[in-house]
C-alpha cells in the first residue's frame, strides 16, 4: 500500500511532467506575445524539455525563463529571418494560385512549394540547434538544413507533428474546435516534446 502511494509511483511521475509541461506550454505563449520573440520562446521550449530529459529540471519557470534570457537576442534574430522569407514565400503561394498555375506559373508555384518544404525542414531543426551555436545567423541555418537532410526520416515525422495546427485550421470547423483548447494548454510543449525526444534519440 505505501508503495503505491509513494511520489515514486509512475503515475505520479507521469502527473507531474503533464503538469510541467502545461506550465512550459503557458510560458511560451506568454513569452510569445510581442511575435518577434517566438523564435527565443521556442528555443526556451526545447532547451528546457532536452534538460527534463537530462534531469537537470527545476521549475518550469525557472529553466524556461534562465533559457529564454540566454537565447533572446539570437531566436528574435533567426524568427524575424523565419518569418520575413517564410512570408514572403506563402504570399507567393497565395498569389499563384488566385492567377493559376499554367504555363511558365507551374513551373514557379513548383518552384515555390520546393522553398516553402525546405523552410519547414529548417524550421524544424534551427531552434535546436540555437542551443549549441550562437554564431552568425548564416551558419545556424546552414547547420539545421544540413541536420534536416542528414535525418529526413525523423525531420519528415517533425514535420508531419509541426503541421498540425495548420492542417486544423485549413479545415476548420469542429475540429479547429477541439485542437485550439489542446494547443492553449499543453499542445505547444507536446509537440516540442516529441520532437526533442526523436532529435535526441536518433540526431
Amino acid at each position: 500500500m505505501v508503495k503505491k502511494l509513494s511520489v515514486e509511483n509512475p503515475f505520479f511521475d507521469f502527473m507531474g511532467r503533464l503538469g510541467d509541461i502545461v506550465l512550459l506550454n503557458l510560458l511560451f505563449l506568454a513569452f510569445s506575445l510581442p511575435a518577434v520573440t517566438i523564435g527565443a520562446s521556442f528555443t526556451a521550449l526545447y532547451q528546457s524539455l532536452e534538460e527534463m530529459a537530462e534531469g537537470e529540471f527545476i521549475s518550469a519557470y525557472r529553466n524556461f525563463t534562465s533559457a529564454f534570457k540566454k537565447h533572446v537576442k539570437t531566436g528574435v534574430r533567426v524568427w524575424l529571418v523565419l518569418l520575413v522569407t517564410g512570408g514572403v514565400l506563402l504570399f507567393d503561394l497565395i498569389y499563384l494560385g488566385s492567377v493559376g498555375v499554367q504555363g511558365n506559373w507551374g513551373i514557379v508555384s513548383v518552384g515555390v512549394g520546393c522553398l516553402l518544404v525546405l523552410w519547414e525542414m529548417v524550421f524544424c531543426h534551427i531552434f535546436r540547434v540555437l542551443l549549441t551555436e550562437e554564431g552568425k545567423t548564416a551558419e545556424i541555418f546552414k547547420h539545421a538544413m544540413f541536420r534536416a537532410v542528414r535525418y529526413f526520416p525523423y525531420t519528415l515525422l517533425m514535420m508531419v507533428l509541426n503541421s498540425i495546427p495548420l492542417v486544423c485550421f485549413i479545415v476548420g470547423g469542429a475540429l479547429l474546435e477541439f485542437v485550439v483548447p489542446l494547443y492553449l494548454v499543453f499542445g505547444f510543449a507536446a509537440t516540442v516534446f516529441a520532437n526533442t525526444f526523436f532529435l535526441r534519440r536518433y540526431v
